[in-house]
């Protein structure tokens, strides 16, 4: 398959998806670049994803972790994974409609089992959440990608 398959490929699979399919009208939108040792995406967060006043909610806040997660995993190992366990910690509240730098890098790989990390900061560089999961690796004979 070549490279441009594949980029298309992986369109069509994650067209729909909440945190990065450009499809899907209710979802975030998010675009992640390779950056150093992982990912990155620069981001704001309209007000429809607000927990109270202009707060982002914290599930919101949890899937930019998990998605940046598992950009990471892409980009940097060119495989697919489920996240298995994630863990947040809110450390400031992330106001919506303000630039968020989302990044993310994997930590450690053993065999299917890959740890990641996550942060999210404000565009003064301040940490406003950060998080960590443990993936299991998707077999590539079960990605619709193969197909």
């Amino acid at each position: 398959m070549s490279e441009e398959q594949a980029d298309s490929s992986r369109d069509r699979l994650f067209a729909g998806c909440f945190g990065c399919g450009p499809e899907n009208d209710s979802g975030l939108g998010l675009a992640f670049k390779q950056d150093n040792d992982g990912v990155v995406c620069r981001t704001a967060i309209d007000a429809n994803f607000v927990g109270y006043e202009d707060f982002v909610h914290g599930g919101i806040v949890s899937t930019l972790l998990d998605e940046a997660m598992g950009w990471a995993l892409f980009e940097g190992l060119g495989r697919y994974g489920v996240t298995r366990k994630l863990t947040v910690e809110f450390r400031r509240p992330v106001k919506a409609s303000t630039e968020l730098i989302v990044s993310a890098r994997i930590i450690e790989q053993k065999g299917t089992t890959v740890r990641t990390e996550a942060a999210i900061k404000d565009s003064r560089a301040r940490l406003l959440a950060s998080g960590s999961a443990e993936w299991s690796l998707v077999r590539t004979a079960r990605s619709r990608t193969s197909r």
